[in-house]
C-alpha cells in the first residue's frame, strides 16, 4: 500500500471533470506527481493547467480506458516522464439510465468495455509499476448499483457489480505482494457524468441530474474523505450514511432492500 501521497506518483483515470479531477487536485494538495488520462482533450487540459506550478510533476494523456491498446502507449509515455507509478484511480466511466429494452447491443457494450474493461486495463497496464515497490494502490470507483438493482440501470449496474468482484478477487491475489486493492462506492455527486450518458428521454435525465444536485456530497468532499483513508489500504470505501445504511440492508435482508430501491425510483422518477 502507498505509506504517503508526497513525492509519489498517481494515474488518474477520467481525471477530466467530477470526481477524477477532485481525485487530482486532492492528490496534488498532498504535494503527489499526476499522471491524468482522459478521452476529453480540451477538459483534460484545462485541468492539468490548474495543478501546473504546485511544485509537483503533471502530465496529462489522451486515451480511451476501453482501448488496452491506447492505455498500454499512454504507460509508455508516464513511465518516460515520471519513471514509475505508486497509485492508480480507475475512475473513468460512463453513465446510463436506460431501459434494457431501449440499450442497443453497441450501447450495453460500450458501457461495460469502458466502466468495467476500463478497470481491468488500467489494472493490467499499471500493475507492473506498483509491483516495483512493493507499496502500491489500486482503486477502483464502484456503485451502490453494484449491491442492488435499479430501474434503467441494466448496464450501468452490471458493470460497477463487475468492478467489485474484480476488485475483490485482485485484491486476494495481491496480498503480501505490496500492492492494495480498495474499492470505493462514493455515492451520489453532482458531476457530468449523467448530462453526458445515455438515458431514455432528456425528462429523465433532468430529473436524475436534480436528484443528484439536491441529494449528492460535493466531489471535491468525497475526493477529500477517500484519500485519507485509502492510506489504511481498506477493502472498501463507502460514503454517506444512506450508502452504509443501504449495504447493510442488502447484506441482512435482500428482499427487503430490493423493496427499498424500488420505492426509492417511484420517489426519484428517473
Amino acid at each position: 500500500m502507498v505509506p504517503g501521497y508526497e513525492g509519489r506518483v498517481a494515474v488518474v483515470t477520467g481525471a477530466a471533470n467530477g470526481l477524477g479531477r477532485a481525485m487530482a487536485g486532492g492528490l496534488a494538495a498532498r504535494k503527489c506527481n499526476l499522471a491524468l488520462i482522459d478521452v476529453d482533450s480540451s477538459a483534460l487540459e484545462n485541468a492539468a493547467q490548474e495543478l501546473t506550478g504546485r511544485g509537483i510533476a503533471v502530465t496529462h494523456h489522451i486515451a480511451d480506458v476501453g482501448s488496452q491498446q491506447d492505455l498500454e502507449r499512454v504507460a509508455i509515455e508516464i513511465e518516460k516522464a515520471h519513471g514509475t507509478a505508486h497509485l492508480l484511480v480507475n475512475n473513468a466511466a460512463l453513465s446510463a439510465s436506460a431501459a434494457f429494452s431501449t440499450t442497443s447491443s453497441a450501447e450495453f457494450e460500450r458501457i461495460v468495455r469502458v466502466n468495467f474493461f476500463g478497470v481491468v486495463h488500467g489494472c493490467r497496464v499499471f500493475l507492473p509499476f506498483l509491483r516495483e515497490h512493493a507499496e502500491g494502490q489500486i482503486l477502483n470507483v464502484s456503485s451502490c448499483f453494484a449491491w442492488l438493482g435499479y430501474p434503467g440501470k441494466t448496464a450501468y449496474a452490471s458493470s460497477k457489480a463487475a468492478i467489485r468482484a474484480f476488485s475483490e478477487s485482485l485484491r486476494l491475489e495481491l496480498a503480501g505482494q505490496g500492492v492494495g486493492v480498495s474499492v470505493l462506492y462514493p455515492g451520489p455527486m453532482p458531476t457530468t457524468l449523467v448530462r453526458s450518458g445515455i438515458s431514455d428521454s432528456q425528462e429523465l435525465r433532468e430529473r436524475e441530474v436534480r436528484f443528484l444536485e439536491t441529494r449528492g456530497a460535493s466531489p471535491e468532499r468525497v475526493a477529500c474523505v477517500v484519500l485519507d483513508r485509502l492510506l489504511a489500504n481498506p477493502s472498501r470505501i463507502l460514503i454517506g450514511f444512506d450508502y452504509r445504511a443501504l449495504d447493510l440492508l442488502a447484506r441482512l435482508s435482500p428482499g427487503l432492500a430490493e423493496q427499498s430501491m424500488r420505492l426509492v425510483a417511484m420517489q426519484a422518477r428517473f
